[in-house]
């Protein structure tokens, strides 16, 4: 239920895909692109990791209903004053964005509008993480889902209906941050919750516990967006349109596997954890989800061909060389988020955000190093070497704390078996039937070959029915 409004974000933006594409055209995708991948590290930095800092005060610190009252209070009215600072910021900063990011004084309302949707988003988190910490799932659905899908309306009515172009797209979203925070506070109002205060030292010392977890948050943005800017910074908006649409179709996977995997993981393996072979669950979790992952990986890329030339115009068939590199690499970072478990049950976790921190400066190492070099494609092969770097690192690391026997070979084999079919499918005959053989090639190797033994799978699907 918390993470509807998520994965409701993630399908629409795919959804929205080939309408942008046929609506906007190659390069003001690639501008909305940019756009977007703005909004999103201005959202990350403006919300200065404040919800952690609340669920801390509000459910470990405080223990009567005054106390939690003062802290909604000072979350208000820290919240408020940084919000305002990042609105003045962003129109400040408007007309040199503009200059710098998409090459046009023109373009500067399109950053400035920027500034009101990063306002209302972050004011909008306040009554958010009251819902989540007064356990209401329902009620936090309800505003977060309906952010995602009043923000696709609006667009489609501004960039279809009334063809307002790319700043449509920045309208609709805008107004549908403004409603929905509307809708927050209002909620916070109707339950006698709505007051302004700063306590000066909860302010303080609720800062001194966000402010250091934003820049493993900016780390976490810059391995998986910022690659936009150095593929238009070297070769032009219309390279980001192509590379951002295979992304995005690629990002389908994400959305309908891997991220509510990982919520559910994050809840699970706290009761695994507490039995006798919790270790061999965790291996055999490992190996069941790398496999199950990596099929749904391979028919979305094997198909991405058909997928583009169905709903895409011609000039975006490019992309779907890009989509097994993103469809994988999601893959990875489910890897990962399995393997680093040992370093939250070892109470390990101020090492995530180094590792995130080396990763995320490697991609833009071998950014710089490839995209002169190979295109667009070049941030696609970035992409997968990080994730796999990741999920690497992070696993050593967390052997040494918590150790499980992870069968890294089969696991290997797995995804090996799976990258190859997808590069098959894409780069062999031209035919839909071609691709359909690869997809169903994969099950009837790993299992004929026993690299996937059926009795693993009958145990993971055991498993997660009792979940």
């Amino acid at each position: 239920m918390y993470g509807l409004g998520g994965v409701a974000n993630q399908a629409l933006a795919i959804v929205l895909v080939p309408i942008y594409a046929r609506q906007l055209g190659l390069e003001n995708y690639g501008v909305v692109a940019i756009l977007t991948t703005t909004l999103s590290l201005s959202t990350l930095v403006a919300t200065l990791a404040l919800p952690h800092a609340f669920f801390r005060s509000y459910l470990n610190e405080t223990s009567d209903e005054r106390g939690r009252a003062e802290v909604l209070r000072t979350t208000l009215g820290l919240r408020l004053i940084v919000s305002l600072l990042a609105l003045v910021v962003l129109l400040a900063l408007s007309l040199p964005l503009a200059t710098l990011l998409l090459g046009s004084t023109d373009a500067w309302l399109l950053m400035a509008l920027i500034g009101p949707i990063v306002f209302f988003d972050t004011i909008n988190l306040v009554p958010l993480s009251f819902l989540r910490a007064e356990r209401r799932p329902r009620a936090y659905a309800l505003i977060s889902f309906s952010r995602a899908v009043l923000g696709s309306l609006l667009i489609i009515t501004f960039v279809v209906v009334l063809d307002l172009g790319v700043i449509g797209v920045i309208l609709g979203s805008a107004c549908s941050a403004l409603m929905t925070s509307i809708a927050g506070i209002s909620m916070l109002a109707r339950e006698g919750r709505l007051g302004i205060g700063l306590d000066r030292r909860l302010a303080r010392h609720m800062l001194a516990f966000s402010l250091p977890l934003v820049p493993a948050s900016v780390a976490g943005w810059t391995l998986n967006l910022s690659d936009r800017y150095l593929i238009a910074a070297f070769i032009g908006p219309e390279a980001v349109g192509i590379y951002a649409a295979g992304y995005t179709v690629g990002l389908a996977i994400n959305a309908l596997a891997i991220s509510p995997f990982t919520l559910a993981w994050g809840a699970a393996y706290w009761e695994i954890a507490k039995q006798d072979d919790a270790r061999a669950v965790f291996a055999r979790v490992l190996t069941g989800f790398t496999a199950l992952a990596t099929f749904a990986a391979l028919g979305l890329g094997a198909l991405s061909t058909d997928v583009f030339r169905l709903l895409l115009p011609a000039e975006f068939e490019p992309g779907r060389f890009v989509t097994p590199f993103s469809a994988f690499a999601y893959v990875l970072y489910g890897i990962y988020t399995i393997v680093a478990t040992g370093l939250n049950l070892e109470s390990q976790t101020r090492r995530l955000p180094l590792i995130m921190g080396a990763t995320a400066v490697t991609n833009v190492v071998l950014n710089l190093l490839l995209i002169p070099r190979l295109g667009y494609m070049g941030a696609a092969v970035s992409t997968i070497l990080s994730y796999g770097m990741l999920a690497v690192i992070a696993g050593r690391v967390s052997q040494r704390w918590y150790r499980v026997p992870w069968e890294v070979g089969r696991v290997l084999v797995i995804l090996g078996l799976g990258m190859a079919l997808s590069a098959l499918a894409l780069l062999g005959p031209d035919h839909v039937a071609w691709r359909i053989v690869c997809i169903v090639a994969y099950p009837v190797i790993a299992i004929g070959l026993r690299i996937l033994p059926v009795g693993l799978l009958a145990s993971l699907t055991a498993l997660l029915r009792r979940r």
